[in-house]
């Protein structure tokens, strides 16, 4: 009951936190909107940045096992598209499933807090696409170009995609396929960045 009663807190805390920002959300808020004690939440988290530091470890965790052991099947070998793709399928997948964490890192962003820079601290310093393209690289099957910023390329595609889709509401105007997004998306990196 009591892990029942935090995770209550932490989805409503997220659901808060993305529609309000962090300073905008008081505790009394969010023991409102999770029908719960003031003092209840203060048992499970001392402060609001504890909370907020709980929110992304949850989120950081969810199906990473499996994930990562998919991502590092895949990135022993030479399919390049089949390892672009599953990984940004699966990003599209999460980021259709759960808009409210990337509403959450954007208001933390935009509040200049603190708490953007907790998230950017807590991804893996060893970054599996990055090391993919280096190796590519080194393969003599990429082009020479910085394998961290070919990543946020890559990213960037994905990430405008979700933000005009999901958060600025463009899927109502106009829905996408998501196979096709992928596809496209992979397809435009690649040319870029695959030697001839």
């Amino acid at each position: 009951m009591k892990h029942d009663r935090r995770q209550e807190i932490l989805t409503a805390a997220m659901e808060l936190f993305a529609k309000k920002g962090f300073r905008g959300t008081t505790t009394r808020d969010l023991a409102t909107h999770a029908e719960v004690n003031e003092a209840i939440i203060f048992r499970h988290f001392n402060t609001k940045e504890e909370l907020y530091s709980a929110i992304l470890e949850c989120k950081a965790g969810e199906n990473r096992e499996a994930l990562v052991e998919e991502i590092e099947r895949l990135a022993t070998g030479t399919d390049d598209a089949k390892f672009f793709e599953t990984l940004f399928t699966k990003f599209l997948e999460r980021h259709e499933h759960d808009t409210n964490f990337l509403r959450l890192l954007l208001f933390s962003a935009l509040e200049g807090h603190q708490l953007s820079e907790m998230f950017v601290s807590t991804l893996d310093a060893r970054n599996p696409i990055a090391s993919y393209i280096r190796r590519r690289i080194n393969e003599g099957a990429f082009r020479q170009v910085n394998p961290e910023l070919a990543t946020r390329a890559l990213f960037g595609m994905f990430f405008s995609f979700v933000l005009t889709q999901e958060v600025l509401g463009f899927k109502k105007i106009h829905s996408h396929d998501r196979e096709e997004v992928v596809r496209t998306f992979v397809s435009i990196f690649l040319s870029g960045i695959t030697k001839e």
